[in-house]
């Protein structure tokens, strides 16, 4: 088994039982709470809040630590947050249907331990991320194989976002006449049964040959929002900052098929069945895995900026015409395949610019700058759910769908900002010119 068939096969198991899991809580979380769309994005505001200002200084664990302690960290994580997150989502669930009568305090308790719990388990997987797609990845395989790397990767993704949520869906539906316990249980259980062989498959690595482990160099402590403002500051003037911060403007979008909040408004606001849903889900991941074969191809001839340009324009061509289509037209289904069709653009950009910061970025600083990345994605979503918290119920979503389009353009004019700085120093480091 090669090394990067068993970071593959790590990234698949553990992909398909979180897209599981992370369809599988909306869902959930909506019928406990109908019409309650503010109290869904609340929950996922303080996760969000949480994993900005704590992120940058567990990321930096990467560049100071064995990788194994690493996994270890993640993994573990991962897996405690998520049977705390059972546990409160089945007690708001026997409050809801066995008639518990939970006071407010209660509630607002339950809610609170849910959002702690789940940004763990979202710091747990970011730190798995960036451990293995930007440092273990970029050392133990060679430079000319990073693109296709990237490209496989990306389509373990999608292939885990096309059939976890149909696979969700159907279990959903399965026990739909009974009660969604136990189809939720049965999720809970399969992302945990992933987390075991997904350490023990990264634990492998290290007996290959080309396996090269990072020597260990003790930081002082430092308080974590030290850490987050300082973190924050080096991003200034450095070539991958652009980069960084276009992407996160992506994250603004509500316009997702595997979105918290486009799939409350659906089950919602426009009464789409849980197996269409994870149906349009699944078909999202579906479109996204075009441009993982057209990538490389578009790069030989146009390199690795340009490449990433021309996805991101596309993406916001059809987040425009998806726009027009949710106030002009009455047929939901054509909304939707405009949706689908922006996730080419997006997934390609995405590509790209993951090949850029392990390009740009200095090797020493590997998990602090890609730690300060996720924070802006974390950030960026933490003011979608803010804003989405302030509009409050799904009658309001059209506004969500605005604010997504300017988002998407925002983030195009600051990837040709970068474009036009760094095409040429770009793309010969790439090896595409």
């Amino acid at each position: 088994m090669s090394m990067q068939f068993k970071i593959l096969l790590s990234r698949f198991l553990t992909r398909f039982g979180d897209q599981a899991w992370d369809f599988a809580v909306p869902l959930v979380l909506i019928q406990i709470f109908p019409g309650k769309m503010q109290l869904i994005a609340l929950v996922y505001l303080f996760s969000k809040l949480a994993q900005i200002l704590i992120g940058p200084s567990v990321a930096r664990r990467i560049d100071n630590n064995k990788r194994i302690n690493i996994y270890k960290l993640g993994i573990g994580s991962q897996t405690i947050a998520m049977i705390f997150m059972w546990l409160a989502i089945i007690s708001l669930f026997i409050g809801q249907t066995e008639g518990a009568n939970f006071s407010l305090p209660q509630y607002v308790l339950i809610l609170f331990l849910l959002s702690i719990f789940s940004a763990i388990s979202n710091l747990g997987s970011s730190l798995m991320d960036i451990s293995v797609g930007f440092d273990l990845a970029v050392d133990v395989l060679p430079e000319s194989e990073l693109t296709t790397f990237n490209s496989r990767l990306k389509r373990l993704d999608l292939l885990t976002e096309v059939t976890a949520p149909i696979f969700t869906g159907l279990v959903f539906s399965l026990f739909s006449d009974k009660t969604d316990f136990w189809g939720f249980t049965i999720v809970a259980i399969l992302n945990l049964l992933t987390f075991m062989p997904e350490y023990y498959l990264l634990k492998a690595t290290q007996n290959s040959a080309s396996y090269k482990e990072k020597i260990s160099v003790p930081v002082p402590s430092i308080n974590f929002l030290t850490v987050f403002f300082e973190s924050m500051k080096k991003l200034k003037n450095k070539p991958y900052a652009l980069v960084i911060v276009s992407y996160a403007f992506l994250w603004l979008s509500a316009l997702s098929p595997h979105g918290v909040l486009l799939t409350s408004y659906l089950k919602d606001g426009a009464r789409v069945s849980e197996m269409t849903i994870g149906l349009f889900r699944g078909l999202g991941a579906f479109f996204g895995l075009i441009p993982t074969f057209l990538f490389s191809i578009i790069k030989e001839k146009k390199g690795l900026v340009s490449t990433s340009k021309i996805f991101i324009q596309f993406q916001f061509i059809c987040i425009l015409a998806s726009v027009i289509s949710f106030y002009y037209l009455d047929n939901i289904y054509i909304f939707l395949v405009l949706i689908l069709f922006s996730r080419i653009g997006l997934y390609g950009f995405s590509i790209g610019e993951t090949e850029l910061r392990q390009l740009l970025i200095p090797k020493d600083k590997r998990g602090e700058v890609n730690g300060i990345a996720n924070s802006t994605t974390s950030m960026a979503t933490l003011v979608l759910f803010l804003v989405a918290s302030i509009l409050g119920n799904t009658s309001n979503f059209g506004m969500m769908v605005i604010f997504s389009a300017i988002a998407v353009l925002i983030a195009l004019i600051l990837f040709i900002k970068f474009s036009l700085r760094n095409t040429v120093t770009a793309d010969v480091k790439s090896g595409a010119i």
